[in-house]
């Protein structure tokens, strides 16, 4: 359970789901360059709400069809994310977000990061460093939220 709990905060760090699309119908559309860049930003702000254990951040950015691959190889839901921000059970003392770099291919966005960190859940401790890999999509209204992401722990 509590490596789900890990590999579950780790997985919203790396979900750019507020990130809104410059473009309107009436606008140019960004360059793709710069959507990169903010979706990899953006990534940080997902650090500090994972440090905030913010619920209200991730029901927002996570899509309701949201299934993360724990490093466990196990399988978690949005309303199971939800649930473990909810009840008090994430907190950091650090979680870093490095190496990211992100890729659009129209109205999809595939993130890579590695992950630093250092928390606990309940009384256990949690350390180490993983690589991420998370699928977002825009939505209609330009936000883009995470649909799928997988988490491997660094041996």
């Amino acid at each position: 359970m509590n490596q789900v709990l890990v590999v579950a905060v780790l997985c919203l760090l790396v979900s750019p789901g507020a990130l809104s699309q410059t473009a309107r119908a009436n606008q140019e559309p960004a360059p793709l360059g710069d959507i990169e860049k903010a979706i990899e930003k953006l990534v940080d702000q997902y650090g500090e709400a994972a440090r905030r254990a913010d619920a209200v951040f991730v029901e927002r950015n996570l899509a309701r069809e949201y299934i993360g691959i724990e490093a466990d190889g196990h399988m978690t839901t949005k309303p199971e994310v939800l649930e473990l921000y909810r009840a008090g059970q994430v907190k950091f003392e650090t979680l870093e977000v490095k190496d990211r770099k992100a890729r659009v291919y129209g109205h999809v966005a595939v993130v890579i990061a590695e992950l630093a960190v250092k928390g606990h859940s309940g009384r256990e401790e949690l350390n180490g460093t993983y690589r991420s890999t998370r699928v977002l999509v825009r939505t209609p209204d330009g936000r883009w939220q995470s649909v799928s992401s997988q988490l491997t722990k660094v041996q």
